[in-house]
């Protein structure tokens, strides 16, 4: 409360002043002008610190709770923490996403993030373990620059000095390699991400480059989050942009972004219309058909014909305008300003309903990838620092698509096999045991297929190994088309595959096994004007009449399977059937 008496003093001075000031006689000049001045400093100063008062005071209510009684009569006041985030707060979290991150890329790997405390004068742990990483580095480790300032791989056996610097103690058996790639904000250099491998045979090229994207991506945010820092001013806003961002995850989905920047804009801007568009890719590689239209993914405020999921051309609209230029547009009666275009569409029914329009393109580093669009019924211009501010939320909103795009990518990579596209054989087992929980709970039947690509070794032998990968292909398809969605494919091995039906019977089951060996069977293996024919043997168990066991069900199916290779293949093969002709 010392804000608050101290512009009550000077309040009390002033009012003094003023008071000897007008009693003043007229002939005392020289001190009249001298307490003019004195008035004139007071008032100054008393409204310089009238905003500090204000903000004391909201910020005392907001930290009070109701006055209670004491047993002697009197009543005291219980002061109470605000529990609202703060944005140290969603760094952190922010952070520790992007270890996660890291930690999906390689599952070998170890994380840490530094940045530059120019207090000590070296690189501070943000996050990552305290055991495993040093808490601080100096800036004087000169062969860190030489690191740090680009993306490098290191090896413990080769760079001992500098590992032990990074790393705390620690029985090295010299195959250790780490990857260092800068952080950087506005241009300047403001860490590094360290991630620390056990062998350096567990670093593919394609870790390096996503290792290298996600320090970017991170350098981006915080970039974003910084120039958010300055730009808006509005905490609440601020808190809640850095709360959606430091939220994201692999169960963040395009649209869950878009819905979570509904409630922002509404407490951000004023409007009385918002859409958000996103730029429509296509498959055609003529640069003339990218972008042809583009498609509504967010609205608010009044309706009209432009709904969510509503296509419309990128060009010649106004709501592809910012797509098109990659500029903010801003005017208090855009049909004057935009003589030439519709708003988005020829038939729409009323051109003239909204006046003033405010939009941003979508960033995605130079490139725009959709626009955000405000649109009012009068004709009061936009503000010039409420452009910027739109501006910096199109970039971020941007940043926040692309982060998650790249995080469902290094899920994907990380859970399916590169040549099939299918399921790969850790992700099939994991989804095997979370799939008996889940039958054992609902009492459900699950059939367990095994396949095996007969005689196989022959294709690649004379036929070479990329025909080999066109057949796996293939067939990997061929398994897909003739499952449910809700079904499990997985490729097990080389030419091994695996499947689960879920809630399904072995009877169910059959139908679904022949088809896929009969089609198999009879498909025209074709590449390089080369034909070819293959057939696939197969083996299924059941759950649970066969067993509840994961390892028990797979190895029940396998036999199977290899009943029907001994059999001379292209057939399937049911265990239970097996042993009741047995």
């Amino acid at each position: 409360m010392s804000t608050l008496a101290n512009f009550t003093k000077t309040l009390i001075i002033s009012f003094v002043l003023t008071l000897v000031y007008l009693f003043l006689p007229s002939d005392l000049v020289v001190l009249g002008q001298i307490l003019k001045y004195s008035i004139l400093i007071s008032i100054i100063i008393a409204l310089m610190s009238y905003k500090s008062v204000i903000q004391s005071v909201e910020s005392g209510i907001s930290n009070i709770n109701s006055p209670k009684r004491k047993k002697d009569g009197k009543y005291e006041f219980e002061v109470v923490l605000d529990e609202k985030k703060t944005t140290k707060d969603l760094f952190q979290r922010l952070i520790i996403l992007t270890i996660k991150v890291a930690s999906s890329i390689n599952k070998h790997s170890h994380s840490a993030i530094y940045t530059i405390d120019p207090k000590i004068n070296s690189f501070v742990l943000q996050g990552g373990k305290k055991d495993e990483f040093k808490e601080s580095i100096s800036i004087e480790n000169g062969e860190l620059l030489n690191f740090v300032l680009k993306s490098r791989k290191i090896h413990q056996k080769d760079n001992k000095d500098l590992w032990n610097s990074l790393f705390s103690e620690n029985s090295w058996k010299g195959s250790e390699s780490a990857i260092i790639n800068p952080v950087k904000i506005h241009g300047k250099d403001l860490g590094f991400i360290l991630c620390r491998i056990d062998h350096f045979k567990n670093i593919s090229d394609k870790d390096l480059s996503s290792f290298k994207n996600l320090s970017e991506f991170f350098s981006y945010n915080l970039q974003n989050l910084d120039d958010l820092d300055y730009h808006i001013n509005q905490e609440a806003s601020k808190d809640l942009i850095l709360d959606i961002i430091s939220g994201l995850n692999s169960k963040t989905d395009e649209q869950n972004i878009f819905d979570q920047f509904r409630y922002f804009f509404r407490t951000t801007f004023n409007y009385d219309r918002l859409t958000i568009s996103i730029r429509k890719e296509t498959n055609n590689r003529r640069k003339i058909d990218k972008a042809i239209n583009s498609i509504v993914k967010l609205t608010d405020g009044i309706k009209d014909e432009l709904d969510q999921e509503t296509e419309f051309p990128t060009n010649g609209t106004l709501h592809g305008l910012p797509i098109i230029s990659g500029k903010s547009i801003s005017s208090s009666n855009w049909q004057e300003s935009f003589p030439n275009i519709v708003r988005y569409s020829s038939k729409q029914k009323s051109n003239a309903v909204y006046k003033t329009i405010l939009g941003s393109p979508i960033l995605v580093g130079n490139q725009a990838k959709g626009s955000i669009v405000l649109e009012r019924l009068d004709e009061v211009m936009y503000a010039k620092k409420e452009v910027k501010n739109l501006e910096k939320v199109g970039r971020i909103l941007g940043s926040s698509l692309e982060w998650v795009n790249e995080y469902n990518k290094i899920y994907e990579n990380a859970t399916h096999d590169g040549l099939s596209g299918l399921l790969n054989h850790q992700t099939f087992k994991e989804r095997f045991n979370d799939e008996i929980k889940r039958a054992e709970r609902f009492q459900h039947k699950m059939s367990i297929m095994i396949f095996d690509l007969d005689k196989f070794k022959n294709i690649n032998d004379t036929l070479g190994h990329q025909y080999g990968d066109y057949i796996i292909q293939t067939c990997s398809k061929i398994m897909k088309d003739n499952v449910r969605a809700v079904d499990v494919v997985a490729r097990y091995g080389g030419e091994e595959f695996a499947i689960i039906l879920i809630n399904t019977s072995v009877i169910m089951s059959n139908i679904v096994a022949q088809r896929i060996v009969d089609t198999i069977a009879n498909y025209p293996f074709k590449m390089d004007n080369i034909k070819a024919k293959m057939t696939i043997s197969g083996g299924m168990s059941e759950y649970p009449s066969d067993s509840k066991d994961m390892k028990e069900l797979i190895e029940i199916a396998d036999q199977a399977m290899y009943s029907s290779k001994q059999e001379g293949g292209n057939k399937f093969s049911i265990h239970s059937n097996i042993e009741k002709s047995g």
